[in-house]
């Protein structure tokens, strides 16, 4: 079983999977559209996907296409979100707003 603490402490100390996670929390998107509104280059983009997929934190809806695939937050990941906001929430979002 996943430690849900372990899942905590590596979101918070990721500012791009945090992005990643608030974003996908609000709607479906491509890894284009990930990149443009998180502001990370897409080589970076996908090893930021690949890390919330191994996770089971986010998911692919259409894996089977090379191009377009569409992701979304799990449970799981909803679940990891408002628990890293629940932790310290002001603290931690003054430092991402810092970088």
């Amino acid at each position: 079983m996943i430690n849900k603490w372990e899942l905590i402490g590596k979101i918070k100390s990721s500012e791009w999977r945090f992005k990643v996670l608030k974003i996908l929390k609000e709607n479906m998107k491509t890894p284009i559209e990930l990149s443009k509104e998180a502001n990370i280059s897409s080589s970076h983009i996908s090893e930021v996907i690949k890390d919330l997929g191994e996770m089971k934190l986010i998911e692919c809806k259409n894996p089977n296409l090379r191009k377009g695939k569409i992701f979304s937050m799990t449970n799981l990941g909803k679940e990891i979100l408002k628990r890293v906001l629940e932790v310290e929430p002001s603290l931690f979002l003054k430092q991402l707003e810092k970088r």
